[in-house]
C-alpha cells in the first residue's frame, strides 16, 4: 500500500522558525539586560517587579485591540513593524543613557515600549503562521516553533549574564535591537501574500456555514484557548515559586536556578519528538490531556528534593511542552482564518490576565504556609482546568457528530449521495 509523503515546508515556514529563534534570543536577552540594569540601580525586587508589571500592562491591554488590527491588515507588515518599533526602542535605551538618562527610568520605559510592540507582534505572526503554513503542516510546524522558542529562551539565559560581565549591558542592548532587524528582514523575505489566496472562497464559506447550521453551534474557540491559556498560568506561577523553592526551600544559592533553567530547556528541545510519537496515535486533544497530567505529577515530584527537582524537570519540560505543543496546533486548526489574529489577541490578553491572578493567590498561599503547598496547587489547578476542558471538548465532538448524522438522515435525496460531506467543527482536530 502506498502512502503519501506529508507536504514539505514552503518558504514562509523555513523563515518563520528562524525568526521565531532570533526573536525569543533577543526577548530574553533584552529583559535579563534590562533587570540587571534596574536592580543594580535601585538594589531592590521591588525594583524588578515594576519593570515585570510594565512588560504584562501593555499586552493585557492592547493585545485584543491588536489582534483585532491583525485581522483587518496585513499580517505580515504588522509583524515587521513591531519588529522596527522594537529595534528602535532597544537601539533608544543605551543611546538615552549614553545622553545621561537615568537608568531605571529608561529602563522601564523601553521595556514598555517593547511590550507594546510585542503585543501587536504576539496576535500578527500567530495570524500569519494561521495564513502562510497549510493546514497539514500545522502540527509539524508548532513543534519546530516550540523548539525555536525554547532553545532562543535557553540560549538567552546561558548568555545573557556572561556577555553582561564580558561587556556589559549596552552591548546587549545593541544586540537585541540587531536580532529584531533580523526578524524584520526574515519576515520581508517571507514574501507578499499569493494573489487569490484566502479564505472568503465561496466553497469554502459555503461549507463553514453549513457546517455551522448542521451542528448548531460554533467552534469551541474559547475553551481551546483555556486549555492553551493553561501554559501562561504555568510559566508566570511556577517561576515565581520556582525561585523560592530554590532559595527557601532548599537553601540552596542561586547559580542553581541557573542548572534547573538550563535542564528545562534541554527538555523542552525534545518536545516536538514526544510530540510526533504521542500525536501519531491519539488526538490532539488527547495529547494535550495526557502532557498536562503529566506535568503536574512531575511538578509535584520537584518540590520533594533539589536533586528529585533536577532529575524530573526535563521530563516535566516534555510533558509541559508537548500538552503546550497540542493545545495551540487544536486552537489555531479551528480559528477562522480571518479571525485568527483577535483569537490570539485575546488569548494572550486572558491568559496573562489569568497567570497574574494564579501567581498572586499562590503567593498568599506560600506566604501563609510553604512553598510546597505552592507547587500543589498549580498541579491540582493544571489538572482541574485541563480535564473539565477536554472532557466539555469531547462531549462538543459528539454533540456535532450527532447533529451530522440527523442531518445526513434528513438529506437523503438521491443527489446527496454524490456531494461531498461537510467536515465537522469539532474541537479534536
Amino acid at each position: 500500500m502506498s502512502t503519501i509523503a506529508p507536504p514539505r515546508p514552503n518558504r514562509a515556514e523555513r523563515l518563520l522558525i528562524p525568526a521565531t529563534f532570533i526573536t525569543n534570543l533577543g526577548n530574553g536577552i533584552q529583559l535579563t539586560a534590562a533587570s540587571y540594569l534596574v536592580f543594580t540601580e535601585a538594589n531592590t525586587m521591588l525594583a524588578v517587579s515594576w519593570l515585570m508589571i510594565a512588560v504584562t500592562i501593555p499586552q493585557v491591554a492592547l493585545s485584543l485591540f491588536f489582534g483585532k488590527l491583525a485581522d483587518r491588515f496585513d499580517r505580515r507588515t504588522l509583524a515587521m513593524v513591531s519588529d522596527l518599533a522594537s529595534a528602535t526602542a532597544a537601539i533608544g535605551l543605551p543611546v538615552w543613557l549614553a545622553l545621561g538618562g537615568n537608568p531605571s527610568t529608561v529602563s522601564y520605559v523601553a521595556s514598555f515600549v517593547l511590550s507594546i510592540s510585542a503585543a501587536l507582534f504576539f496576535p500578527a505572526s500567530n495570524a500569519l503562521i494561521k495564513e502562510r503554513i497549510p493546514e497539514s503542516r500545522l502540527a509539524q510546524f508548532n513543534g519546530n516553533a516550540e523548539i525555536a522558542i525554547q532553545g532562543g529562551t535557553l540560549a538567552s539565559a546561558a548568555l545573557g549574564g556572561w556577555v553582561i560581565v564580558w561587556v556589559g549591558t549596552t552591548s546587549l542592548f545593541y544586540f537585541n535591537a540587531i536580532t529584531f532587524l533580523l526578524s524584520a528582514a526574515l519576515l520581508f523575505f517571507i514574501g507578499r501574500r499569493p494573489a487569490g489566496q484566502g479564505t472568503s472562497a465561496p466553497d469554502a464559506a459555503a461549507k463553514a456555514a453549513a457546517t455551522v447550521a448542521a451542528s448548531g453551534s460554533r467552534p469551541p474557540l474559547a475553551r481551546l484557548a483555556l486549555l492553551y491559556i493553561i501554559g501562561n498560568i504555568v510559566i508566570i506561577v511556577g517561576n515565581s515559586i520556582m525561585l523560592v523553592l530554590v532559595i527557601e526551600g532548599f537553601k540552596s544559592n542561586a547559580g542553581y536556578l541557573g542548572i534547573v533553567d538550563a535542564l528545562f530547556g534541554i527538555g523542552a528541545l525534545f518536545a516536538a519528538w514526544a510530540f510526533k510519537k504521542i500525536s501519531s496515535k491519539a488526538t490532539v486533544l488527547k495529547t494535550a490531556l495526557i502532557g498536562y497530567l503529566a506535568f503536574a505529577v512531575l511538578l509535584s515530584l520537584e518540590s520533594v528534593h533539589l536533586y528529585a527537582m533536577m532529575a524530573v524537570i526535563p521530563f516535566a519540560a516534555i510533558a509541559f511542552c508537548v500538552a503546550r505543543i497540542s493545545a495551540r496546533t487544536a486552537l489555531m486548526s479551528a480559528a477562522p482564518e480571518e479571525k485568527t489574529g483577535f483569537v490570539f489577541g485575546a488569548t494572550n490578553a486572558f491568559g496573562l490576565a489569568a497567570g497574574t491572578t494564579a501567581v498572586v493567590l499562590i503567593s498568599l498561599l506560600v506566604d501563609s504556609t510553604n512553598v510546597k503547598n505552592g507547587f500543589y496547587a498549580l498541579s491540582a489547578l493544571v489538572v482541574v482546568i485541563a480535564t473539565l476542558t477536554v472532557v466539555s471538548l469531547r462531549k462538543h465532538d459528539r454533540e456535532v457528530a450527532a447533529a451530522e448524522s440527523a442531518a445526513a438522515e434528513i438529506v437523503s435525496e438521491p443527489a446527496a449521495e454524490v456531494t461531498e460531506a461537510a467536515e465537522p467543527v469539532p474541537a479534536k482536530v
